[in-house]
């Protein structure tokens, strides 16, 4: 009996120490190894995505149904990437959140509040939705379960990448919500300005993370943002939003709303794979731990048995090229490239450096507004020819300032001649600006920084090397903008603070 009540004994201390109960931190064990099976997330639009899709649906059915304190359930999820400070009358959804004091583990954690925490924006995304696959995986019960992209940039078949895959509009699964831009909804495909935004010429050019990150970050993930929460502009586009439990745009254009949409685990896949495709060319680059460094950022996840995960920025990087997927057309790994041939910006720039300065504050309200950057008359018109190396990078930052984020997008393009037709991609073109989040701390719900009326600001950042070639801009007394503005309300205050040119 003494053999039989010790043997139970350690039985019962083996079980416990292989579990873990929810909500314990911990490490995934299951990151990519030599032998790890490989799960392939697919274009949503391929024959082959069918079963990935009808688990997604499966699975969100079962999420929306769990209780909000539940780690796995949709409303835990959702606040995951953000959530209302404060919801309107009785939270209908969520007993147990009323109110930015009762935030749960790992929520509000998206990298959108402005302080420089936007380096971390590709990779804590892809953490993210990586765990959220997981979830999927075991909800379902489907276990090749691998998350589809919507391949909205992809210029094969554009009419029907550019459309809305018809299961997220399916009115009676768990993937539809009545809360997105009717047109999408409706089955027509993207449309007007923000086409332009799907253009990735001048992205996929850039050469280091830092700028590339950034870029994306404004287009085309804040593009297709805002397009798919309220269109090209705004009007009769307010509706109830279940969230707030108020009047709002469509879930995708807030921060606070956008993931308990579930087009957003859709789109955020596509941004992944396109990082890992710009990775795996020629001018991308691993993402560097120095760079991650500068900003700390929490990295606090639930796996599929709603264990709570965390990370340190040093243990994200090792793994954030070795997990368990890869895309239909992209292998997910490290560029590995040599550490002397990476790139990273460096702040503050010396004087010596800044090629360019423009305190002059211009606002924008017509539909192109023109820019004039005086070179530093010290210098010759030759000396940054003679100076730069192969591997430097010319950037442009432009500062601007507004007191409720635009609705607006806007184009930038650097000597663009009088007769030439303003064409992303091409020759002139330096990027875009477009604000998805860049109020949204500031906003009616938000404690977490200026009062309203206040100006916000934010910086633009451009590699410029090759525009700067092309158009042979530093052969010339000054940098020449074109800023073009698309959409929008006039009464938007949206105005240039300062244009800077610096070799990096």
């Amino acid at each position: 009996m003494k053999k039989l009540l010790l043997f139970t004994c350690l039985l019962l201390a083996v079980m416990a120490m292989s579990c873990t109960n929810k909500g314990e931190d911990g490490k995934d064990s299951t990151i990519a190894g030599p032998d790890t099976k490989k799960y392939i997330r697919k274009n949503a639009y391929s024959p082959d995505a069918a079963k990935d899709l009808e688990a997604l649906d499966k699975a969100l059915a079962i999420m929306r149904k769990a209780d909000c304190s539940d780690p796995t359930s949709w409303y835990y999820q959702g606040a995951m990437h953000w959530v209302p400070d404060t919801i309107t009358g009785q939270n209908k959804l969520c007993n147990s959140y009323q109110n930015v004091s009762q935030l749960k583990a790992g929520w509000d954690n998206c990298t959108h509040l402005d302080q420089g925490e936007l380096i971390h924006f590709l990779v804590w995304h892809r953490m993210y939705i990586y765990y959220f696959e997981k979830i999927v995986r075991k909800l379902s019960g489907y276990q090749d379960f691998a998350l589809p992209y919507w391949g909205y940039t992809d210029t094969t078949n554009i009419t029907q990448n550019r459309t809305m895959p018809p299961i997220w509009r399916n009115t009676s699964n768990s993937l539809y919500t009545v809360e997105r831009l009717d047109s999408l909804n409706n089955g027509d495909p993207i449309s007007g300005k923000t086409v332009r935004r799907l253009d990735l010429t001048k992205l996929n050019q850039y050469r280091t993370y830092a700028l590339y990150n950034e870029n994306m970050n404004a287009a085309p993930h804040g593009a297709m943002h805002n397009y798919i929460g309220f269109g090209n502009d705004l009007k009769g586009k307010e509706q109830y939003s279940v969230i707030y439990q108020n009047t709002s745009f469509g879930m995708m254009s807030d921060v606070a709303t956008a993931a308990f949409d579930p087009i957003f685990w859709a789109h955020h896949s596509n941004i992944d794979r396109l990082w890992q495709q710009w990775t795996n060319s020629p001018n991308g680059q691993d993402v560097m731990l120095e760079e991650l460094q500068k900003v700390a950022w929490p990295y606090v996840f639930f796996n599929e048995n709603g264990e709570k995960i965390t990370y340190t920025i040093e243990e994200v990087v090792k793994i954030i090229y070795n997990l368990d997927y890869d895309y239909d057309d992209a292998i997910v790994k490290p560029k590995n490239a040599p550490k002397e041939n990476l790139k990273m910006l460096a702040t503050p720039v010396s004087k010596e450096d800044t090629i360019g300065n423009s305190n002059k504050v211009v606002k924008l309200v017509n539909p192109m507004t023109k820019l004039v950057i005086e070179r530093d008359p010290q210098q010759r018109l030759n000396w940054l020819q003679k100076n730069v190396k192969p591997k430097d990078v010319l950037v442009m930052s432009v500062k601007v300032s507004f007191t409720k984020a635009p609705k607006s997008d806007y184009e930038i393009y650097l000597n663009l001649p009088p007769k030439e037709t303003p064409t992303p991609g091409n020759k002139y073109y330096v990027g875009s600006m477009t604000f998805f989040g860049a109020d949204h701390k500031h906003s009616k719900s938000a404690v977490h920084g200026h009062k309203a009326g206040n100006k916000i600001y934010k910086t633009f950042n451009y590699e410029i090397t090759n525009e700067s070639a092309h158009t042979k801009a530093l052969d010339k007394q000054t940098f020449d903008l074109s800023i073009l503005k698309f959409n929008g309300s006039k009464a938007e205050d949206l105005q240039v603070e300062s244009v800077s040119v610096v070799k990096q």
